[in-house]
């Protein structure tokens, strides 16, 4: 019997500690070389999935980003939409780059990198499907000017005293949830 294949334990942990379904962190890849990747958990009731199976595949990706300028920081928000069978599989990450490397270090792999690895899983954080996704020009330079933003501008929050990213992410969590 061969053994299932999971998300790396860091992943799973962080996936459970921030209660999130879709997380795009930096991994160290075969090869060694740091790159961001995004873990997809699905529903166990999504409609893409029978019997627990995930048919397909490739599947069409598309990303949308948004910058929130907020006083007191500022957040990155990149959606995902996979084409998956039957309806898409959506979800939302959210990146404040003045408080966690790991977020800064994400935006900036996107930035730089020519694909970027999707991992789908189900419940249990067991592998379903994986694809490459390649990034253009455009969408690698869409990352950097979101990036250098959020940098530059957080730069001059904190220099006035007033950056507190818990609040912006609270704020902006909230103001999400109530669209």
């Amino acid at each position: 019997m061969s053994a299932v294949e999971k998300f790396p334990d860091d992943v799973i942990v962080l996936l459970h500690n921030a209660q999130v379904t879709v997380s795009c962190v930096p991994i160290q890849m075969d090869n060694e070389q740091w790159q961001a990747a995004i873990f997809f958990v699905l529903p166990k009731d999504a409609a893409c999935l029978s019997d627990g199976k995930l048919a397909g595949g490739p599947f069409a990706v598309e990303f949308d980003a948004d910058l929130h300028e907020h006083e007191k920081g500022t957040l990155i928000e990149i959606g995902i939409d996979i084409a998956t069978p039957i309806e898409k599989s959506r979800g939302t990450m959210l990146f404040i780059t003045g408080h966690s490397s790991s977020h800064f270090d994400s935006i900036k792999l996107l930035s730089e990198q020519k694909d970027l690895s999707l991992f789908i899983g189900d419940e249990y954080c067991q592998i379903l499907y994986r694809q490459r996704i390649p990034l253009s020009d455009v969408m690698r330079s869409g990352f950097k000017q979101l990036l250098d933003e959020a940098v530059g501008r957080d730069a001059i929050i904190r220099m006035t005293g007033h950056y507190d990213p818990d609040l912006v992410f609270a704020d902006i969590v909230e103001s999400l949830q109530l669209q």
